[in-house]
C-alpha cells in the first residue's frame, strides 16, 4: 500500500484526480427498469465500442445531479508520456505535488488494482475506481464525502469520470488533448435537490480544483516531455519515490528519449 498527494494526471488527471472526488458513505436503490432505462442513457455518451456493466455509472450517468463538460484541455507530449503517468497514479501524484506545491493538502493511496483512497485534509474523503481503460478512454467511479465553506456544505455522492484522449500533431510539435467530463449524483433527496439550487457554487468549487489540477499537470508534462532526463535525476533525489517507479519512468521515457536521438 502506497501514499502519495493526488494531482490526476491521474488521476494524473486526476485525478486527481485526479479530482474532485468523494469515501464510502452512500446508499442507492434502483428497480430493473431504472437500471434499464439509465444503461441505454448512459452508454449514448460512452464509445460505442466501449460496453460497461456497472449498474452504478449507469444510474449516475443517467441522473445527475450535476454534470460538468471541462472545456478541452492540451498538454505538451506524446501518447506514451500520456499513458505512463495515467498508468502510474501514486508516481504522477508525488512529481505534481513536488512540481505544484499547492497540491500539497491532497493525499491518494493505493489500496487495490485499480483502487484509490483518496483524502484533503477532511475536506474530501472518498474512494476512486478504474472501470475501464481502453487505448483512447478511461472511465473512473468515485464515491464518498464531500466539505467545505467550514463545513456548512457537507454531501455524500457518488461520480463518473470520463476522460476521452487523442493525440494532435501541428507545427511540427505533438500535443495531446484530454475532454474530461463529470456526472456527480447525491443520493439524499434533499441535498440532491440543494445541489441543484446549489450548482452553480458547487459547479465554482470543482472548476477552481479542476484548473489547479491542470496547472500542476501542464507543468509535470512539460518536465517529463522536454527533458525526462533532468526530471528522472530529480526523482532520484525525493524519498518519497519508491525505486519500482522510478526504473518505470526510466524505462519508459529516459530510454525512449535515447532511442529517439
Amino acid at each position: 500500500m502506497r501514499s502519495s498527494h493526488l494531482s490526476p494526471p491521474w488521476l494524473c488527471i486526476v485525478g486527481v484526480l485526479v479530482s474532485v472526488v468523494i469515501a464510502p458513505r452512500t446508499s442507492h436503490c434502483a428497480g430493473l427498469s431504472a437500471a434499464l432505462a439509465s444503461a441505454t442513457e448512459s452508454q449514448s455518451v460512452l464509445q460505442p465500442s466501449v460496453i460497461i456493466d456497472d449498474t452504478e455509472i449507469h444510474e449516475i450517468i443517467a441522473q445527475p445531479t450535476l454534470r460538468r463538460q471541462i472545456p478541452r484541455i492540451r498538454f505538451s507530449g506524446d501518447r506514451g508520456t500520456y499513458e505512463f503517468l495515467v498508468s502510474h497514479p501514486p508516481l504522477a501524484t508525488q512529481l505534481a505535488r513536488r512540481l505544484h506545491p499547492p497540491l500539497e493538502r491532497y493525499t491518494v493511496t493505493q489500496v487495490g488494482d485499480g483502487v484509490y483512497t483518496v483524502e484533503d485534509r477532511g475536506a474530501l474523503r472518498g474512494e476512486a475506481r478504474l472501470i475501464v481503460a481502453t487505448g483512447d478512454q478511461r472511465v473512473y467511479r468515485f464515491q464518498g464525502e464531500f466539505r467545505s465553506l467550514a463545513n456548512l456544505l457537507r454531501f455524500s455522492g457518488r461520480m463518473v469520470l470520463i476522460l476521452r484522449y487523442r493525440e494532435v500533431r501541428e507545427g511540427g510539435r505533438t500535443f495531446m488533448d484530454s475532454d474530461p467530463d463529470f456526472y456527480l449524483r447525491i443520493d439524499h433527496p434533499f441535498f440532491h435537490v440543494m445541489s441543484k439550487l446549489l450548482s452553480p457554487l458547487i459547479s465554482g468549487l470543482i472548476d477552481r480544483r479542476v484548473n489547479m489540477i491542470v496547472d500542476a499537470t501542464r507543468k509535470l508534462f512539460d518536465q517529463a516531455q522536454s527533458d525526462p532526463k533532468r526530471l528522472f535525476q530529480q526523482m532520484n533525489t525525493w524519498p518519497e519515490v519508491a525505486p519500482a517507479d522510478l526504473e518505470a519512468y526510466r524505462h519508459a521515457l529516459v530510454e525512449k528519449e535515447v532511442i529517439a536521438r
